[in-house]
Formats: structure tokens, C-alpha cells, sequence
């Protein structure tokens, strides 16, 4: 079944690239069972969304170019090419524009929805004003996001190798827009962010883990504060990772009545001695931690390999070195096999494809 369905995998990409060589045009595909639909422009996702079946086990590739968003409300997976251009692992830039809701209206729960391999220019919102069901196993993979808005009940969220841009907020201080958040957990995470807020009825529990948190106070809208604010019984659990505040113009302070109660912190690397006085912290200033860089501001060319003196003396509670490169690891390249040498040929009235496949 395995060998069957990366078979179609690899032809619903040939089609793609072949269309798309083409036409130079954004294509989705929508694969369910062994039968494949392809969609064509900046609609075709959202075309592709409306054909998927209620039931779940659909998938949707997508090819390099930009793709409007549309409301998922069906438990399907969504494969781009890459979130960023990158030669050396042969990724491409697949780009949806526009505000990108997860969740259904109808009181009904959306569960087993995968997100993987494209950049998001709008905002990620994990439910909405909306949406009135509750959200249960979305995973989302090797994505960027520019920001990200919780607004619906949800349980086992995790985000693994992605990378957060801006603000990240858990609704706000207002009874209507607070709910609970079960297990939200990010890996191996790249989190540039403006401001980290969240807000519940009976508590959130987020685990950070592996992560690179770069702080900075000047965000506009965010706090100009501590970007790790929780209120109403947030849980969060800061390990194995990285704190890094970029702003030096706010002093230390400033930030310390900030932390969560009953914050949890252990085997981290930071500047920032409250976070050194917890259970196994590292201080280190922001310019002794990365081979290539001063602080964690992502760009696409970093590799946020730590110095060689930390990756050998700063262990996680795994055992693995602190920060991206430990736990899963790091790899901007997403689960769809590459397709290379593709060659088409027509022959009477069919399609010759030849091609050597990379699975990853």
C-alpha cells in the first residue's frame, strides 16, 4: 500500500511539473484513493478543498507559485514544495496569500488535518470568531507563517520545524474569545516573534522544545515587554531551547514579571539571567552562541549551528545538543518526493513520463 501510494505521489507531482512547465501556472492536485483531480490558477486549492471528501484521507499537492486561501474545514493533508527557494535541497517556494482558518462552523470537530511546505503571507488562525467546533490533531510541518491567531478550543496542536515571523496571540482578555489549549506543542521551531500571548477560560499548556525564541520589544501592535506573556493559568513549559531578547535599548527587568505563572524552564541557553536561575540554564551572550550569527533573527542563509563549545556542553533533557539541530532536528525540506530529470514525450496519443525520484 505504502510502495502504491507513493507511485501515485510521484505521477500526481509529474503532472504538476508537466502542466506547469507548460502553462507556468500555480497547479493543486487532489489525490483521493488512486483517483487524481487537477486544479489549475490561484483558485486551485481552494477548488481543490471544495472536492475533498468529508471523510478524511484526501491529499492536495502543490505545485511552486501562489495559491489563494481558502477556510480548511475537512481533516485533509496539504503538501507545498518548500517555503522558501533553496537549491542545495531542491526546495521550491509555495506561497498562500491571504488569512488561512482552520475549523468548521457548524459545532462539529476537525480532527487529523497536516500542513506541510509553503509559506503563509497572511494569518494562521487556529479557529476564529466563527468557528464554533474544536480542533483536534493538526500538525503543521516545514511551514513559515508571518503570524498566528488561536481562537478555538484545540487538543494536540504541534508545529514541527517551522518557522513564526511575527506576533502569536491566544485570542484576548475577553470571556468570548477564550478557550482551552490542550497540549500545544512546538519542536525544533524558528520563533521571530513580536509578542507570544495567550488566553483561556480554564488553561493553556504549550511546550516549547528545541526551539530558537528571538524576542524583540519593538513589534508594532505586540507588547513592548516580555514576548512570553501568559494570563488565566497558562501552562508553559520552556526546554531544551534557545531565549535570545534583541532589543538591548529595554533593560533585563522589564521582562521578568512577564513569565507565566508556574512557568516551567529547564536546559536552556539565554542572555537573560531570570531564565539562567531555573534547572540547568545556560547564560551565554547572544553574540557567543551561533557560528554564523548574533542573535536568532532568521534568514533563509543561517544554519544556527551553536558554537562548538555549547554543542558539546550544553545538553538537553534528551541528550541531544540545546536548540534546532537537536531533538528531530532541522531541515527545511518537506515530505513529498523530489522529482528530477523529468522528461515528457508524446507518442500518438499518449504521454511518455521519464524521471528519477528522490523519496525524503
Amino acid at each position: 500500500m505504502k510502495t502504491k501510494r507513493l507511485m501515485i505521489s510521484l505521477l500526481v507531482l509529474c503532472c504538476a511539473m508537466a502542466v506547469k512547465a507548460q502553462n507556468d501556472v500555480a497547479i493543486a492536485t487532489l489525490q483521493h484513493g488512486d483517483n487524481v483531480s487537477v486544479f489549475k490558477g490561484p483558485s486551485a486549492l481552494a477548488s481543490a478543498l471544495a472536492a475533498a471528501s468529508d471523510q478524511g484521507g484526501d491529499v492536495i499537492t502543490l505545485s511552486q507559485g501562489t495559491f489563494t486561501a481558502a477556510a480548511i474545514t475537512k481533516p485533509v493533508s496539504i503538501y507545498g514544495a518548500g517555503f522558501e527557494t533553496d537549491n542545495a535541497s531542491s526546495t521550491l517556494l509555495t506561497t498562500i496569500s491571504g488569512d488561512l482558518t482552520v475549523g468548521r462552523t457548524d459545532n462539529t470537530t476537525l480532527s487529523n488535518v497536516h500542513l506541510e511546505g509553503f509559506y503563509l503571507d497572511g494569518e494562521f488562525k487556529v479557529g476564529g470568531i466563527e468557528i464554533t467546533g474544536p480542533l483536534e490533531n493538526l500538525r503543521v510541518v516545514k511551514t513559515k507563517l508571518k503570524s498566528m491567531l488561536v481562537q478555538s478550543s484545540n487538543s494536540n496542536t504541534s508545529f514541527d520545524q517551522c518557522v513564526f515571523m511575527g506576533m502569536m496571540n491566544r485570542g484576548n482578555d475577553n470571556n468570548a474569545y477564550k478557550s482551552v489549549i490542550a497540549d500545544m506543542f512546538f519542536s525544533n521551531c524558528i520563533m521571530n516573534l513580536g509578542a507570544f500571548r495567550f488566553y483561556s477560560n480554564t488553561g493553556c499548556s504549550i511546550v516549547l522544545d528545541h526551539c530558537i525564541f528571538n524576542a524583540y520589544y519593538n513589534y508594532p501592535g505586540g507588547l513592548n515587554y516580555s514576548p512570553l506573556q501568559g494570563s488565566h493559568n497558562t501552562i508553559l513549559t520552556l526546554r531544551n531551547s534557545i531565549y535570545i531578547y534583541s532589543n538591548s535599548s529595554k533593560s533585563q527587568s522589564d521582562s521578568y514579571h512577564l513569565w507565566p505563572s508556574g512557568t516551567m524552564i529547564s536546559n536552556c541557553i539565554s542572555q537573560e539571567p531570570n531564565i539562567v536561575n531555573y534547572d540547568n540554564c545556560f547564560q551565554m551572550g547572544k553574540d557567543g552562541i551561533f557560528e554564523d550569527g548574533e542573535d536568532g533573527t532568521y534568514s533563509s542563509d543561517r544554519t544556527y549551528v551553536l558554537k562548538s563549545e555549547l554543542s558539546s556542553s550544553c545538553i538537553g533533557t534528551d541528550n541531544t545538543e540545546i536548540g534546532i539541530h537537536g531533538g528531530n532536528g532541522w531541515s527545511k525540506v518537506p515530505s513529498t518526493p523530489v522529482v528530477k530529470n523529468l522528461q515528457l514525450g508524446v507518442n500518438g496519443g499518449e504521454l511518455n513520463v521519464t524521471y528519477d525520484a528522490i523519496t525524503r
